[in-house]
């Protein structure tokens, strides 16, 4: 597969389960997701050369819409409704104001796809290219040359959209799994303050007197984000699977650790690329420091590189 084709796949996975999740949503009336998708695509068109704001952020009012580009003269109404009545509604209250006359307007549908309408909208309306749905959009990116704005495009869903993923391994590995994913959402995350003693039993100086500092500088610096977090993670641990846990993570650290001649620096990038893997079998990519963190706080308590 080469990069064109991977990068395109990958964006029509993340935009696919996008839409599912917010049809889901709305089914159940979770409606928070749709604000934030109105953001998510604000800064998802712009990527395509727009210059859109969300309205909500503007003094003006705007009503009717949520996105618009005064440079462009575009404006974009978000929505997970698709029926002829929600689009004749957008397209009259937004044309009701005659400053509006010179800006295209455009339905972006998150969660449904687009319908073969036979209603006439009029304000020179055309719905089979003013109505946007996944299927639509994909085939604008599919038509872009450019292979660094498809990259673009790819990475920054791929930072966006953080999908569940499939369940293939056992017990413990699906519990390290589950810390991990719950530290890489920036949601979970806190600013605590930095711990004053990293180690006070020297159980790092002990075991890796040569690349202690390096280790206790950078537990001390991820510290600050990622403790409060993974205590709260941990909660749902209980012994039987905490036991699991550390004698999983023994045995493969210590592996890895003797392959690197005892050098927990090398052998620790070597973990965390392990279980980076392991996240990523599905083609969903997390939080390599929050991977880093957790490694670190199994390492002082013993449970990683636990060899002299």
């Amino acid at each position: 597969m080469d990069n064109r084709q991977s990068y395109l796949t990958l964006i029509g996975r993340r935009l696919a389960y996008l839409k599912a999740e917010v049809e889901l949503l709305n089914s159940l009336n979770l409606t928070d997701i749709n604000v934030y998708a109105e953001n998510f695509y604000r800064d998802f068109f712009n990527l395509l050369g727009y210059e859109f704001e969300n309205t909500n952020f503007i003094e003006n009012n705007f009503a009717h819409i949520d996105l618009i580009d005064t440079k462009n003269k575009l404006a974009i109404q978000v929505t997970s409704q698709n029926d002829n009545k929600k689009i004749k509604e957008a397209i009259d209250g937004f044309y009701k104001d005659t400053n509006r006359k010179d800006y295209k307007l455009k339905l972006l549908l998150i969660a449904k796809d687009a319908k073969d309408y036979k209603t006439k909208f009029g304000n020179n309306f055309n719905h089979k290219e003013d109505v946007l749905d996944i299927k639509k959009i994909l085939a604008v990116i599919n038509n872009i040359t450019d292979l660094n704005k498809i990259k673009s495009i790819a990475d920054f869903l791929n930072e966006q959209v953080l999908q569940e993923r499939k369940k293939t391994e056992s017990n413990e590995v699906e519990t390290i799994m589950a810390l991990i994913e719950y530290l890489s959402k920036d949601d979970n995350r806190s600013i605590s303050e930095k711990p004053e003693n990293v180690d006070p039993q020297f159980k790092i100086y002990n075991r890796f007197s040569e690349h202690s500092a390096f280790l206790i500088n950078l537990y001390a610096e991820l510290c600050t984000v990622y403790q409060q977090p993974l205590f709260e993670a941990k909660q749902g641990i209980d012994s039987v699977k905490a036991i699991k846990i550390s004698s999983y993570l023994k045995d493969e650290s210590d592996k890895i650790l003797t392959a690197e001649a005892n050098n927990p620096q090398m052998a620790l990038e070597r973990l965390v690329e392990l279980f980076y893997g392991k996240l990523s079998e599905n083609g969903i990519k997390f939080d390599k420091i929050a991977i880093k963190y957790y490694l670190l706080d199994e390492l002082i308590n013993c449970n990683v590189f636990p060899n002299n």
